[in-house]
């Protein structure tokens, strides 16, 4: 574990938004043209990402780590994300090592080992 001091694991992922409700606000009026229009949005994960999120909490639970999860597409995400160079998601962090990218479930799992006794 000479690379692995932190205890944790950091996992970037992004979440996007779809328009998953229409609705209709009543004005301060009961005139219709007071009504307002509003959308409700879902936020969903791409599969990969959840996939990789899935791989890295189940390892991290066998190991005794913390995982942190850092939602790209929010304001404090973004400047995270920034501030340490990802531009791509999922990105994986243990330590000084870096994982990105999409990856078979078997991939991953066997570079999360290698990050730990490297």
């Amino acid at each position: 574990m000479a690379n692995f001091m932190a205890g944790k694991i950091e996992v970037y992922i992004r979440n996007k938004e779809f328009p998953a409700q229409r609705t209709f606000v009543r004005g301060p009026s009961d005139h219709p043209c007071m009504d307002k229009e509003s959308l409700i949005y879902e936020r969903i994960m791409p599969d990969v990402d959840r996939l990789a999120l899935e791989v890295v909490t189940d390892f991290a639970k066998e190991k005794g780590l913390q995982v942190e999860i850092c939602d790209v597409s929010t304001f404090k995400g973004k400047l995270k994300a920034s501030v340490k160079g990802i531009d791509k998601t999922p990105t994986i962090i243990i330590g000084k090592n870096r994982i990105e990218g999409e990856l078979a479930s078997e991939l991953l799992r066997s570079k999360l080992e290698s990050t730990l006794t490297s």
